[in-house]
């Protein structure tokens, strides 16, 4: 039988750091010796957490940053406690409804009803189609030659069109059949963010905030874009996107590119060049600057000044530590009214706690 049990990849740049300029290398992780407890209350702040004769410290003198970084490790606890939960509720109510569908039908089993509406219906793939797909995973393959690839570029196509037409038929049954998961989305918990002074897109007003802490040498917030457009047209006059600087010691060009951008800005033209150095993340050096500068029409002069004044690097650094602050460890990392989403993650994860915001007020 089909098995489609949801996966989730936070997938980010990460790095921890204390200043944009260096970051400590991640601890080994360790193997869980048992499964994870649920998230338990935080000690008295006057908890003495260590001490020496003479003197001791306090849970509540160890720094805002810890706030930040417990508050992201519930979110993720929770998170992913939701996402095996419903993947699990999801799986066993697939698993129910072909069984159902498989003896209303009159056939055996369920592998008897999904070889007569599945397998027995996925076209073999043409070979255009064949010689398509190898051109495209020649670099997976390492140089093996056609013939001796088509067996298993046969195979991996007959896989794709089994499962995409197994996913159809799987929504058309869910949907006959009045089916739905009823595992609720936990109620993450919140940290306020600053919206600072930094550039943003949408009405002032508008009862979403997403905050989003990122950085132009990272792939995934390039990525992340089309997902936040998706979003934004999908709540017009309802989201309010706040772009934060968190660059990352081992990208080099980061800081220069959130200057550059911060500097267009000065000239109305942040959200332009924004857009000109995610969408082509690999020309980040000062001549590839330059020229987005003056394909934008900017006062040289003037932008070139204001990349040379040290208060736009310490505009970026401030940017930096309100992240470390509020528990980023990589980017992108957004805050909607508070929530904390790591990664570039699918517009749906934005909409779920999106649309409970909005079902509240």
């Amino acid at each position: 039988m089909f098995r489609l049990l949801p996966v989730l990849l936070a997938l980010a740049c990460t790095g921890s750091a204390t200043t944009a300029g260096s970051a400590p290398a991640a601890a080994p992780a360790k193997a869980a010796a048992a499964p994870a407890a649920s998230p338990t209350a935080a000690p008295s702040p006057d908890t003495v957490v260590a001490k020496w004769n003479g003197g001791q410290i306090t849970y509540g003198q160890l720094g805002p940053e810890l706030k930040g970084q417990l508050i992201r490790m519930e979110v993720e606890y929770l998170t992913q406690r939701y996402q095996a939960e419903s993947g699990a509720a999801d799986q066993a109510l697939v698993e129910a409804l072909i069984e159902a569908e498989a003896k209303a039908r009159g056939f055996a089993n369920a592998e008897a009803l999904l070889k007569a509406d599945i397998e027995d219906k996925v076209a073999e793939p043409t070979e255009a189609e064949m010689e398509q797909f190898y051109a495209m995973m020649q670099r997976q393959l390492r140089g093996m030659p056609y013939e001796e690839a088509k067996p298993m570029v046969r195979q991996e196509l007959m896989r794709r069109k089994k499962g995409e037409l197994f996913t159809t038929w799987m929504e058309g049954l869910k949907g006959r059949m009045g089916a739905e998961v009823l595992v609720a989305y936990p109620d993450l918990p919140r940290i306020q963010v600053s919206v600072d002074d930094d550039p943003s897109m949408g009405p002032a007003d508008a009862p979403v905030t997403i905050v989003q802490f990122a950085e132009y040498q990272c792939p995934y917030c390039g990525k992340a874009r089309a997902a936040l457009d998706e979003v934004m047209a999908a709540y017009p006059g309802k989201i309010r996107m706040v772009f934060r600087d968190y660059p990352l010691s081992f990208h080099p060009r980061a800081v220069p590119a959130a200057v550059a951008a911060n500097c267009a800005g000065k000239q109305g033209k942040y959200w332009e060049m924004h857009d000109l150095l995610m969408k082509d993340q690999q020309r980040l050096e000062d001549a590839d600057l330059t020229a987005h500068a003056t394909a934008l029409a900017l006062d040289l002069a003037a932008w070139n000044t204001c990349r040379q004044d040290p208060t736009e690097a310490a505009e970026v650094q401030k940017d930096f530590e309100d992240g470390n602050a509020a528990g980023v460890s990589g980017t992108p990392a957004f805050f909607i009214n508070g929530v904390m989403l790591s990664g570039a993650q699918p517009a749906s994860e934005f909409k779920r706690v999106i649309d409970r915001d909005l079902a509240a007020r």
